[in-house]
């Protein structure tokens, strides 16, 4: 009995104890922020280190996978020593520029195309990259798988341009960027060339979506079927990889070229000494140790270790190629707004938002793009003159009025616009058919002045501004100017743009003499101005053969 009380009570003392231990560790975990505390090129000690991860399969899963490497490990690794701290934080593709732009974080885990930019913008310090471990095979890089489902009729490259092609996000390197290279190098613009473009946010969402026919063809990177078929989600035998590269030594099905695996670099406020640190002690896990503290991370983590950091610059060519990254500003495209993220190829203009976006087949929560790029026009600028409505007085004849009047659909250069009689009111109209929006993405001249000048030695008239969306939701501008037809025969009108002569200027215009209406009226009856026959007056009469009429 003694010996059981004592048993009992040492049990409690320990519960007690360990608790009175976890306590310490939540108050510590709250300490100030290292960023915060130590001023730039200071050792830092007894703070919080804040590393930031993209959370690709959501936070959940982010903090499952990683949280035993970034926080449980690096603490016990430099708590004793340093009185550090590691907080881990899931992040979507937004805020992973964003937290690194306004120093919230002081590591980074991303993507290598994220990662690159955020390098290039931001003067990141890689300190490791990760080696991956698919079926028990450690792997420095993967690419991107093009597939489809195995009954379906679209085999090549070429058949993508009638598919609903469905990717993770504008931003997504192995479920967008990778396949939309590789494609663009085959001659194949996923942003103008596909039926439909559609955002899912995730990987696992493309395969079931594929697999259940909501889309034609998905994006994925290496591995991620496998990885759902290891969940019983679906099964290869359901697909079929469209543009298969034959690659004996790696050991996943591929479409793309390869990228290296994922790093974690530092912000530049963070001392080099703790950057070395980091790097070392992730380099120090192993999925094959003897050692659980250095193999469980790696095993929960589902990496085989950290190498010294890999050269992922060469993927800016790549970005570049497809639009993502701007050398001249030295920046990458965000995900936040996927209108702003489209970049259209030459010839091609961006369309109106609501035009460049399909709703009547999207999934809640997904984004669709409809070919958001259309083909510029030519010619850039239509000229034409339209009938307005003319007060004509009842003696013209309107029936031969409108058989000789006639519009074209555009004026030519030296040819006839229109045939109108004199007196006819008029409305020229000069369309934009490139717009000022797509004119300042192609750095085509703005409009800043049109003028007419309906005879060929009169005065020259501004024509007036206004906006206008086309049918196939291009945003532009027309220029419009109301005039009359005044006189009889030939005028020679023409059109000034940024004070030149416009591509189709000089046109012509036909003016003729309206047609009087023949009235014949009866005996004691005469004809008024509008052509109807009334009584004549009294003490007057109508026409009266060889006699003039009131006489």
């Amino acid at each position: 009995p003694i010996a059981s009380l004592v048993c009992t009570m040492a049990l409690r003392w320990a519960a007690t104890s360990a608790a009175v231990v976890l306590g310490l560790f939540i108050t510590a975990s709250a300490s100030p922020l290292c960023r915060e505390l130590y001023s730039s090129g200071e050792t830092w000690r007894n703070c919080t280190v804040e590393v930031g991860g993209l959370a690709i399969q959501g936070p959940d899963a982010f903090r499952a996978q990683w949280n035993s490497t970034y926080q449980d490990y690096l603490t016990s690794r430099f708590r004793r020593s340093h009185g550090l701290t590691f907080v881990a934080h899931p992040l979507t593709f937004n805020e992973n520029f964003d937290f690194v732009a306004a120093k919230r974080l002081d590591f980074i885990f991303s993507n290598p195309g994220a990662y690159t930019c955020m390098s290039i913008e931001f003067s990141l310090v890689t300190v490791a990259s990760m080696i991956n471990l698919r079926k028990g095979i450690p792997l420095d890089r993967f690419a991107g798988v093009i597939f489809t489902r195995h009954d379906s009729n679209i085999t090549t490259v070429e058949d993508l341009r009638r598919a609903r092609v469905e990717a993770v996000s504008i931003s997504g390197l192995g479920a967008m960027q990778l396949q939309q290279a590789e494609l663009l190098s085959l001659g194949l613009n996923v942003m103008t060339d596909v039926q439909r473009l559609t955002f899912s946010y995730s990987q696992n969402k493309i395969v079931q979506d594929v697999q259940n026919g909501y889309a034609d063809v998905g994006f994925v990177r290496t591995d991620m079927i496998e990885r759902s078929e290891a969940q019983n989600k679906t099964k290869w035998e359901y697909f079929r990889v469209i543009n298969e590269i034959s690659d004996n030594d790696f050991p996943f099905k591929r479409s793309t070229d390869f990228t290296p695996e994922w790093p974690i670099g530092a912000l530049k406020h963070v001392p080099w000494e703790i950057m070395e640190l980091v790097g070392q002690a992730l380099m120090q896990l192993d999925y094959a140790s003897a050692d659980p503290a250095l193999s469980e991370p790696a095993t929960t983590g589902k990496f085989a270790t950290w190498v010294p950091p890999m050269n992922y610059y060469g993927l800016l060519g790549m970005l570049e190629r497809i639009g993502y990254y701007s050398p001249e500003e030295r920046r990458c495209l965000r995900s936040s707004d996927v209108y702003q993220a489209v970049k259209c190829p030459a010839g091609y203009v961006k369309k109106a938002e609501a035009a460049a976006f399909c709703t009547s087949d999207c999934k809640e929560g997904y984004t669709c793009l409809c070919q958001p790029c259309t083909e510029l026009k030519d010619p850039a600028l239509v000229l034409r003159v339209e009938e307005l409505h003319t007060q004509w007085s009842g003696d013209i004849d309107r029936v031969v009025l409108d058989a000789w009047t006639s519009f074209e659909d555009r004026c030519e250069r030296m040819g006839r616009c229109a045939q109108v009689a004199e007196g006819q009111r008029l409305q020229w109209v000069l369309l934009d058919q490139i717009g000022e929006i797509s004119r300042r993405q192609i750095n085509a001249p703005l409009l800043t002045s049109v003028e007419i000048r309906l005879r060929f030695d009169g005065a020259w008239s501004n024509m007036t501004a206004e906006n206008v969306t086309l049918s196939d939701g291009t945003e532009t501008q027309q220029y419009t100017f109301e005039s009359i037809a005044l006189e009889v025969g030939t005028q020679v009108v023409q059109v000034r743009v940024n004070g030149l002569q416009a591509e189709m200027s000089p046109v012509v215009i036909e003016h003729f003499e309206p047609v009087q209406l023949s009235v014949s009226c009866g005996p004691g009856e005469q004809a008024t101005d509008s052509g109807v026959c009334e009584a004549c007056p009294p003490g007057t009469h109508g026409a009266v053969e060889g006699q003039a009429p009131n006489t």
